[in-house]
């Protein structure tokens, strides 16, 4: 059974699931909204970024990023819940690459991978809605709980960063920027070989009038 706000409110309220800040104005009809967090790392910047200093997070065109959640959470035994990018952002060209499951017992704040499929950088402002979670309410609570390697993680760790940051080859970022680059260098080639094409006919009729010139005074 998907939760609907009510039953979201009600559940927090019981202790069923845990948010942390919690905000009523984050529920929607039977979801709710999980904001962009502190800690960000992109392959364009290759290093951590502190979202919450900067203000915003900027994806560059082609960018994978990975960003947490500003919400901490908690879901007891008989939760599990889905989680999908806000159409705001999914508009914009971004998709959410982690995910969809959060299994029953999780505790932590997830760690969302971001990719921008745009020709433009996109800017996440921090605290700005970034995934919508709707609550699951099992049949009956589950005997295996979560205790996976995301358990009680608050924050990116430096297998995360290091991914990121000292990953070999090019990222598509990275391959699009020297693409564009390349493109902007064969145009002006381009343009410099077709002043040349107008430009070699007159050196040459310059030339022989020059040559003609120095003979007729000979």
């Amino acid at each position: 059974m998907i939760l609907t706000a009510q039953q979201i409110a009600e559940a927090y309220r019981r202790g069923d699931l845990v948010i942390n800040p919690f905000d009523e104005h984050q529920i929607q009809g039977a979801t709710y909204d999980l904001r962009v967090g502190d800690q960000a790392a992109t392959t364009s910047t290759k290093r951590l970024v502190n979202v919450k200093d900067n203000g915003y997070l900027l994806l560059q065109p082609g960018d994978f990023g990975i960003v947490t959640v500003f919400e901490e959470i908690r879901l007891g035994p008989q939760y599990a819940a889905r989680f999908g990018l806000r159409s705001k952002y999914a508009r914009k060209g971004i998709i959410a690459t982690t995910g969809p499951q959060i299994d029953p017992g999780y505790h932590g704040r997830l760690i969302i991978g971001l990719t921008n499929l745009t020709p433009r950088p996109v800017s996440l402002p921090y605290k700005d809605d970034l995934v919508s979670v709707e609550f699951h309410r099992l049949e009956e609570a589950t005997t295996k709980p979560y205790s996976g390697p995301y358990q009680d993680k608050m924050e990116l760790g430096s297998e995360e960063i290091e991914f990121i940051t000292e990953s070999e080859g090019m990222a598509l970022s990275e391959v699009l920027t020297t693409l564009r680059a390349l493109s902007q260098n064969v145009a002006a080639l381009t343009d410099q070989v077709k002043t040349l094409r107008w430009a070699i006919p007159a050196i040459v009729a310059i030339g022989i009038a020059v040559i003609g010139t120095i003979v007729g005074l000979k």
